[in-house]
């Protein structure tokens, strides 16, 4: 026990670090138990407050932090989640500006693994998304992160988000079976495969879901190398005027820009809302896309407007899916959009699979 608190002590000396925050400095410390062969990582931009104390940690494997966060917040998580047993890791992008540039990469993967030291964190999450012409370079980066981590740390996890369709991209901007030999997993994301829409529809349709993690499979990565993301959000969509309410209706015609326009991304506590300020309208399940919806009119606007989301019970078969299939996990972006005083936060969280 001494020498651990000394090493944790002397590994992260410089900066706010973990150790200056949490009362037993031995959480500070990476997680050394192998990797779970089960995963649900759970994506947080900590916005919040300290919401992350009362998540059901039996439900998780991974946190993922996002965003601007002091380091303060971070080590006071870190050292929460690892008494809980569950690993923390943080968002990053390879500086695609410098790639190329081995003196440059080199300084920055160093500079991440020198924070996740400090912060006690246990390893890396990159988010580096719709790339052209980097396969090869982008994958021998992948594999320098791994020996610099594997250097540092006895289980380091290094993930990757990824699109749900990998096979338009596969040697052009990333090799998929290549960083597979080097990433703890991959993360295909299954939500706003809604965009541009021209009529309503889901977030995440679980056919889609499954045609993309099939796509994974066919260019040669592992189905236990693969975790689904999935939303814990949904979207608001602008409708024309003569709309059934309980069919998917055709988005109207917009100027500039389809988002912010015509459709919008809603936390699951905005549609909550929405849903009781106009008296609770009826709720129609897709089954095609196995999403729910609602229609109403916007008192102030007069548009009509259309509410496509996931809840526990169509997120419940896409974690089935998952499960069946023999997948790693999923993950869920983000749990910060539903809030502890929702009616259906419980039911939320419920409905992910227990894993510890």
């Amino acid at each position: 026990r001494i020498l651990l608190l000394f090493s944790a002590a002397a590994r992260l000396a410089s900066g706010t670090s973990c150790v200056d925050t949490c009362a037993d400095p031995t959480y500070c410390l990476p997680i050394t138990k192998p990797l779970p062969e089960r995963e649900t990582l759970l994506f947080t931009t900590l916005t919040s407050g300290d919401s992350w104390k009362e998540y059901d940690y039996s439900k998780v494997t991974t946190l993922a932090i996002f965003g601007s966060n002091d380091d303060e917040t971070v080590a006071d998580l870190v050292c929460f989640a690892h008494a809980k047993n569950v690993r923390v890791v943080k968002g990053a992008e390879f500086p695609m500006d410098s790639i190329n540039d081995d003196d440059a990469m080199a300084a920055f993967i160093s500079s991440k693994v020198d924070e996740a030291k400090r912060l006690g964190l246990d390893g890396v999450n990159f988010d580096n998304e719709g790339l052209t012409g980097t396969a090869d370079i982008l994958a021998r980066r992948v594999k320098e992160t791994r020996a610099a981590f594997e250097a540092e740390f006895d289980a380091p996890q290094i993930s990757f988000d990824l699109s749900i369709f990998p096979k338009g991209n596969q040697g052009d901007g990333y090799d998929y079976k290549a960083m597979n030999e080097d990433l703890s997993f991959q993360l295909p994301m299954g939500y706003d495969m809604c965009w541009n829409a021209g009529v309503a529809t889901g977030n995440s349709p679980l056919e889609s879901d499954k045609a993309g993690l099939q796509q994974y499979i066919d260019l040669g990565v592992p189905a236990k190398n693969v975790v689904l993301g999935l939303p814990w959000y949904g979207w608001a969509y602008k409708c024309i005027d003569n709309t059934n309410a309980t069919l998917p209706c055709t988005v109207q015609d917009f100027e500039d820009e389809w988002y912010g326009e015509v459709a919008w991304q809603w936390s699951n506590d905005q549609i909550t809302e929405k849903w009781n300020v106009y008296n609770q309208p009826k709720v129609t399940l897709d089954e095609a896309t196995q999403t729910k919806f609602f229609t109403y009119k916007d008192t102030d606007s007069g548009d009509i407007m259309q509410i496509w989301y996931d809840d526990e019970e169509t997120l419940t078969e896409k974690y089935k899916a998952v499960e069946d299939e023999g997948f790693r996990g999923i993950a869920i972006w983000t749990v910060d959009m539903i809030g502890s005083s929702s009616a259906n936060y419980d039911a939320m969280w419920d409905a992910l699979p227990t894993r510890q």
